[in-house]
């Protein structure tokens, strides 16, 4: 998965067939959360490359360029976060999950997709197998 589509589209019908914000009992963002959700990032990372400890920080937390476990393990799951546009790519869906306000994600993505696709993103409705899975 190394395009920026490719990320976008992977997180964008992810969220879209959740519909819920993944945390923990708490209340606060989780990579994996309650009921077998997932944000944004956590969406991202394949199971064999996620650990518990990846918890410790969001996305946000890293700068293109640098290093870290929750970098390498989705550089492990085929997403080069080492890259500044994807870094910046994936800051915003982050921001489209942590922000948590489900009823506005629609809008949000196609911000995303403006911003980061310089292409106005497919309404939702036009993608059947996101209609099958909601």
């Amino acid at each position: 998965m190394t395009s920026l589509q490719q990320i976008f589209t992977t997180v964008r019908s992810h969220l879209l067939a959740q519909m819920a914000v993944s945390e923990d009992d708490s209340g606060s963002c989780r990579l994996r959360g309650r009921d077998g959700r997932r944000c944004a990032i956590g969406a991202l990372i394949h199971d064999e490359h996620y650990s518990p400890a990846l918890e410790e920080f969001g996305i946000g937390y890293y700068q293109a360029g640098e290093g870290g476990p929750l970098l390498h393990a989705l550089a492990m799951s085929g997403v080069n976060a080492y890259e500044p546009r994807v870094i910046a790519l994936l800051q915003d869906l982050e921001d489209v999950h942590d922000g948590g306000d489900v009823a506005q994600w629609h809008a949000q993505f196609e911000d995303v997709a403006r911003r980061h696709l310089h292409e106005r993103a497919v309404e939702t409705a036009a993608w059947p197998e996101l209609a099958e899975a909601a």
